[in-house]
């Protein structure tokens, strides 16, 4: 028996993309359990952690299929090969990195230095993918097919949601620090931190609402 290596790769992206909305899923619970009332601080501080370990399957999902994205649009027309098409893996697997050194570092002094480092690479991901996509779209170049290029400029609007969802959690360290303060700031702690509960919702909304239609367009090439 031979497997090839396509085969390995569409099993790979269709495997990202289930622990990518199953573990959004898991990030999405217990977002809903850091506004319980009920629920001391300790707790939701100890859901906290639980949901920064959820959110690192999604992080990883959304680096590594982009890759595996474009080499398996090789098969139907993409230009985008050879150096190219390693590029593309170099820098997804830099951004990768990136990812995961701001999660290893969470609690070093450099913490902040390091998330705003991996921002940047967020949006320049985010303006890349946006440009090739619309440029596709309106010229007919690099990218021919509609269907591909419309997934193109999609995953650029997931990660404008997730950058969205990512300035939202940046809130969360002085929103819990109000809380911990008690008083007056913890009260107002509690207002700010069921607003920015919704926020994050909105955004995760988004998020797989874009995610689900990526899915669909590559299933079922419309157009």
């Amino acid at each position: 028996m031979e497997i090839e290596l396509q085969g390995v790769l569409i099993f790979a992206h269709v495997l990202l993309f289930g622990y990518w909305l199953g573990a959004d899923l898991g990030v999405f619970y217990c977002d809903s359990q850091l506004t319980r009332d009920d629920l001391t601080l300790a707790e939701r501080l100890r859901v906290r952690k639980i949901r920064r370990k959820l959110d690192m399957a999604p992080r990883t999902a959304v680096a590594v299929i982009l890759p595996i994205g474009f080499t398996l649009a090789v098969q139907y027309g993409s230009p985008i090969t050879g150096g190219w098409l390693a590029l593309i893996w170099i820098s997804s697997m830099t951004w990768l990195a990136s990812i995961w050194w701001v999660r290893l570092t969470v609690d070093s002094p450099n913490a902040r230095r390091i998330e705003k480092i991996d921002r940047v690479l967020w949006y320049v991901v985010a303006i890349l993918m946006l440009g090739l996509g619309l440029y596709a779209l309106f010229t007919g170049e690099i990218i021919t097919e509609t269907w591909l290029a419309t997934k193109i400029f999609l995953y650029g609007l997931m990660v404008v949601s997730a950058i969205w969802i990512l300035g939202a959690a940046d809130r969360w360290p002085a929103i819990f620090a109000m809380v911990e303060a008690g008083g007056e700031e913890a009260v107002k702690g509690e207002i700010l931190m069921k607003k920015n509960r919704i926020n994050c919702g909105s955004a995760a909304g988004t998020l797989w609402a874009i995610v689900l239609l990526i899915g669909f367009v590559g299933a079922t090439k419309p157009f």
